[in-house]
């Protein structure tokens, strides 16, 4: 489990991190058409998904925050 500060507890904490999926919001009858017919085409297995994390603590949603660099906790021989 993924250790963040959670702004609830103001601490750094144990999170869960569970997947969610995008809620697709269309501004008119004809893009809510095409993208369903784009989504057909292209193989409706896709769903576009976003990460959420949970302090296991408390409870509160913290945001997850995108790593710059995945080798900044790797120590050189």
């Amino acid at each position: 489990m993924p250790q963040m500060h959670c702004h609830c507890c103001h601490k750094t904490t144990h999170h869960k991190v569970v997947m969610k999926r995008c809620e697709v919001q269309h501004d008119s009858l004809l893009k809510s058409l095409s993208y369903t017919f784009s989504t057909l085409f292209q193989g409706a297995h896709y769903v576009k998904m976003e990460k959420q994390s949970f302090c296991r603590v408390c409870n509160s949603q913290t945001a997850v925050e995108p790593v710059a660099n995945r080798f900044s906790d790797a120590k050189i021989a």
